[in-house]
């Protein structure tokens, strides 16, 4: 790996206040603290909706060390997700978030943020009304006077002339049953497909399969923002619950991606970031955590970030493996950046790991 120097520096965040509407105290929307803020800035404190219209909430969050995701809670329930393909620390991830309303009622809006750590944070909660749709009257046009109903007259042979005079029937308008409104359930942060632009630009190989079998530039992936990057050195090290991957960045800093997930088999999981490479080359272990683990114990930039990171080093575990990758020799790695994400290869494991911008992956044998 490529040495590079710790930069050190130190954040504080402005504190962030929404401004106060007639008829309420003033009520500020962001929580805050030294390295993570969040903020909802639309919709207003005391805004009113019509049941079953899309609103759209708006929501600023500021990490220290990048944003990963932003979810939109409605009183409690997580219903959308966004994810950072790109954290960058001090970066904000400002996103606008859907949300249609299916009861009328009060309802608690929340922003909850998560930096690359996975430390979330959650913004003030802002209160708003949803109102039942305004009731449609129908009116039936006023007729003309009708005319008499026509007495009925005796026929020979068909009718007895004691038989009443028939009466027609008074037209009676009966409004349509409405539908009932269906039991609806908000996902759980489940990602759901973007709409992308082509960008005139497909994978190559076994890439190219993948992306296929995902649903091409209509998956979650959407498509390719630049060709694959090949030739480039990497390293990968297995841990009990995850791993990490380092990739020699032709751009400055080199990356490192940590996948985390509950399952031995690593075929799939929930939680990813990128970090950048930020050993110094100053010490092969870099805590004595890492020396415990002996020969297998995380070194150089592996070393550096599962010890500085505890929340990290907590998700993954202990080390499984030795690092392992190119050094200099091929097979090198390659990675390929897409709209809704990226893939990268694993040659020394045969794999392919496929990262979604909402912040899941899933792992194919190449």
């Amino acid at each position: 790996m490529k040495f590079f120097k710790v930069l050190a520096w130190f954040v504080v965040l402005p504190m962030l206040s929404a401004c106060a509407l007639p008829g309420f105290a003033p009520q500020s929307a962001a929580v805050e603290g030294e390295s993570l803020a969040v903020t909802i800035s639309r919709p207003a404190v005391g805004a009113k909706f019509e049941m079953g219209r899309e609103v759209t909430v708006q929501s600023e969050a500021v990490a220290a060390d990048g944003i990963v995701r932003t979810e939109l809670l409605a009183n409690g329930t997580v219903v959308w997700v966004d994810a950072n393909a790109n954290p960058e620390p001090d970066a904000p991830f400002i996103v606008a978030q859907p949300w249609t309303p299916e009861t009328p009622g009060s309802y608690a809006l929340v922003a909850r943020t998560y930096d690359t750590n996975n430390v979330s944070a959650d913004s003030r909660p802002v209160l708003v009304e949803v109102m039942p749709p305004a009731a449609q009257t129908v009116t039936d046009e006023p007729a003309s006077t009708p005319p008499p109903p026509p007495t009925a007259t005796p026929v020979a042979g068909l009718t007895d002339a004691s038989s009443p005079t028939p009466v027609p029937p008074t037209a009676t308008h009966v409004p349509a049953t409405p539908a009932p409104t269906p039991n609806l359930t908000p996902p759980t942060v489940t990602p759901t497909p973007g709409q992308f632009s082509d960008t005139g630009l497909e994978p190559n190989g076994r890439f190219y399969e993948i992306w296929q079998e995902l649903g091409a530039g209509q998956s979650r992936l959407g498509y390719p923002v630049a060709p694959a990057s090949a030739d480039r050195d990497y390293a990968r090290q297995y841990f009990e619950r995850g791993l990490l991957f380092w990739w020699d960045n032709p751009d400055s800093p080199d990356y490192i991606w940590a996948l985390d997930t509950p399952a031995a088999d690593l075929e799939s999981g929930s939680s990813w970031q990128r970090y950048a490479d930020e050993w110094d080359g100053d010490r092969k272990y870099s805590c004595v955590a890492a020396e415990a683990n002996g020969e297998i114990g995380p070194v150089r930039g592996f070393g550096y970030l599962w010890c500085s990171r505890p929340i990290l080093q907590a998700r993954l575990g202990n080390p499984r493996n030795f690092e392992g990758g190119s050094s200099g020799n091929p097979p090198f790695s390659r990675v390929q950046f897409f709209q809704g994400g990226l893939m990268l290869t694993n040659p020394l494991d045969t794999e392919i790991y496929v990262l979604f911008a909402q912040g899941d992956w899933r792992r194919f044998t190449d």
